[in-house]
């Protein structure tokens, strides 16, 4: 025993003097390192990108003439023509007739591919255009009477030279570039002047999708303008380190501006600095771990030992009954709350079965029943005292040590199932004792309005009807109630027996007929001939559904509306449809919509009567004969609820 003492004393030792030579030197090798990697970074980074900032200059040179011939093609062709116009002019003197202008001016616009149109001003007043639809109100000019633009005209004048200008409000209506050229005979005498309006705009549109397509931005501005918008594209290139060309176009002096969408890809000096510094940070931090490996162990169990405590004391500050087990089902680990609620001490359950906690047969129930994983499951737990209460449990998975634990959360319901109770009891002795009441206020009152107490004049009998049908709506809201309350502890009777639907439904046609006729609706029964669809339901259950359901119908259609029955037959089911010609049912209210009491508008200004019950009262019986029911919008718009009922044939072979 001695000896191991004494050789752990030499390994500690060791280790200790071992650590203390490797403490200065964790830092020495690494800065060494970092600065080497500093150097041999910085001299490869700035090599690499000089070389790729060279081919990406190459490539946009080759880019930009591209676009660059590319807007001098398609501008100076269709200028091209106005020189030609004014060669053919000069070449006859100024003395074509109407009909062969007409005919050069439609050869020219064929031709020319971004011509809009293309005017003569003999001496200064526009006199023949083409084409003349649309710019009638050009014919008969004076650019004289143009205070605006007749300053840079006599300029263009004077200077004999051609000029493209624009962006110019057009006489005729919209903007345009116009190509003016002052036409000189061979004499030497002022003629007038050529004008050929541009319409730029698939020019325009053709150059950003040819920008587009060699991944750059383009800008087109006048020669000289530091300042103000680009003619086409980007005006902020200009400003930028962009590479800007001159462009060679007849009559204007403008400047293309090219710039790449992205910059190449690849790392800058910054991304391969950082790049060697992380190589040697990650060197410096290895060595770093390796020489506190020691240490940090005893921190980690330190650091195990107070999460254990504290998830302890977060177990123990929790109401509910946390309850940890192996998947055989023996209890590992409870929290405090199992002494207020079973009674027991935590360290009387360790290593117990889970069993003990549930009273006699909830085992079985616990086996048999589905549990879902997150879901709670209502069942009877056992005291200590012996003592059975109501609890819901849910069970969540979770791992340890590579191997399943369940984790049980088990509360205690049994006081809001007693209050649960109370409100019931209260609910039903309630409605029981207005029933019979209001059984007779409304016959005294059918009995009124038939005329037992003599003759009625209009007044009473629009209050005695009044009466009569806010108590039979109370009737059926305490009817309701009851229903209610009989289906959630299990007491509605059901007699089951074989029926054709198709006869089942027609029944509820003809049974809701009179509230339709009220109400100016109409009611259809499609897919009649299906006689031989049979299942098991009881028949007035049925009838509820479907009175419910058209009620509901007939209620929120329009006057003149239709609402339709339809029956379709599935594998094993036959799904029932009601549908309406309403509003529908808004999106935010359907997933409340079989719930207790809901209702799309719950104000006391509604327009239209209800309960709230009707709807949960028809999930709850399909429920038990073995359906389901549904709302879906219809094609219409409208509200369609659906149902569907196993098949009698299907039954018969479960």
């Amino acid at each position: 025993m001695m000896i191991n003492k004494l050789e752990t004393m030499e390994q500690s030792s060791t280790v200790k003097a071992y650590s203390k030579w490797l403490l200065p030197w964790q830092w020495v090798v690494p800065l060494f390192c970092l600065c080497c990697a500093a150097i041999v970074t910085e001299y490869h980074a700035r090599q690499l990108v000089e070389q790729r900032q060279n081919q990406a200059l190459q490539q946009l040179v080759g880019l930009s003439g591209q676009l660059r011939s590319f807007v001098e093609s398609e501008l100076n062709t269709s200028l091209y023509m106005s020189l030609g116009l004014a060669s053919h002019l000069r070449a006859s003197d100024g003395k074509l007739t109407e009909k062969e202008m007409l005919f050069l001016l439609q050869s020219l616009l064929e031709q020319g591919k971004h011509i809009r149109n293309i005017g003569l001003a003999p001496d200064n007043v526009l006199t023949l255009i083409y084409p003349v639809q649309g710019n009638e109100r050009a014919l008969g000019l004076s650019y004289q009477n143009l205070p605006q633009q007749w300053p840079e005209i006599k300029q263009l004048i004077d200077e004999k030279q051609p000029r493209l200008v624009g962006p110019v409000d057009l006489v005729q209506g919209g903007e345009g570039y116009i190509y003016r050229l002052p036409l000189f005979l061979n004499d030497g005498r002022y003629w007038g002047i050529i004008s050929t309006v541009l319409d730029l705009s698939t020019f325009n549109q053709m150059l950003l999708q040819q920008a587009n397509s060699y991944q750059v931005q383009v800008g087109i501005r006048e020669k000289g303008l530091e300042s103000g918008r680009a003619l086409f594209g980007y005006s902020h290139l200009f400003s930028e380190d962009a590479l800007i060309l001159d462009l060679n176009i007849k009559g204007a002096q403008w400047q293309i501006a090219v710039r790449f969408m992205q910059e190449a890809a690849g790392w800058g000096l910054w991304q391969w600095r950082l790049a060697g510094a992380s190589v040697s940070v990650v060197f410096c931090l290895m060595l770093a771990w390796l020489l506190s490996s020691f240490r940090r162990s005893a921190l980690f169990a330190d650091a195990l030992q107070d999460n254990e405590i504290y998830s302890r004391r977060i177990m123990d500050s929790v109401q509910d009954v946390i309850v940890t087990t192996d998947v055989a089902g023996t209890i590992e680990r409870v929290n405090r709350a199992v002494s207020q609620v079973f009674g027991y001490l935590p360290a009387q359950l360790v290593g117990r079965p889970f069993s003990l906690l549930l009273a006699a047969g909830q085992t079985e129930a616990l086996v048999t029943q589905e549990l879902r994983e997150g879901t709670a499951l209502e069942l009877l737990g056992i005291r200590h005292t012996g003592e059975c209460f109501t609890m819901d449990l849910s069970r969540n998975t979770t791992e340890h040590q590579g191997e399943s634990r369940y984790v049980w959360l088990i509360r205690d319901i049994s006081e809001r199932k007693k209050v649960e109770q109370l409100k019931n009891d209260f609910v039903s002795t309630v409605s029981h004792e207005l029933r019979t009441p209001l059984t007779a206020i409304s016959g005294a009152l059918g009995l009124a309005v038939g005329g037992a107490l003599g003759e009625l004049n209009e007044k009473q009998r629009h209050m005695l009807t009044l009466a009569q049908q806010n108590s039979q709506r109370l009737g059926k809201l305490i009817n309701d109630l009851l229903d209610i309350e009989k289906l959630a502890v299990n007491k509605m009777q059901f007699r089951l027996r074989f029926c054709p639907l198709a006869a089942l439904l027609k029944q509820a046609i003809d049974l809701n007929q009179p509230v339709a006729l009220q109400r100016q609706v109409k009611l259809e029964l499609l897919s009649v001939d299906q006689e031989d669809l049979w299942v098991e339901v009881d028949e007035a259950r049925v009838q509820q559904v479907m009175a419910n359901l058209l009620a509901n119908a007939i209620r929120y259609s329009p006057i003149g509306g239709v609402v339709r029955v339809t029956m379709t037959l599935s594998a094993k089911t036959v799904l029932v449809c009601v549908i309406d010609q309403g509003q529908g049912v808004s999106d935010s209210f359907v997933p409340r919509l079989f719930e207790k009491f809901s209702q799309a508008d719950s104000s006391d200004r509604r327009q239209v009567a209800g309960t709230g019950l009707g709807l949960a009262i028809c999930k709850e019986l399909l429920k038990a004969m073995r359906g389901d029911i549904g709302y879906k919008r219809s094609d219409t718009g409208g509200a369609c609820f659906y149902f569907t009922l196993p098949l009698a044939t299907e039954l018969s072979i479960e």
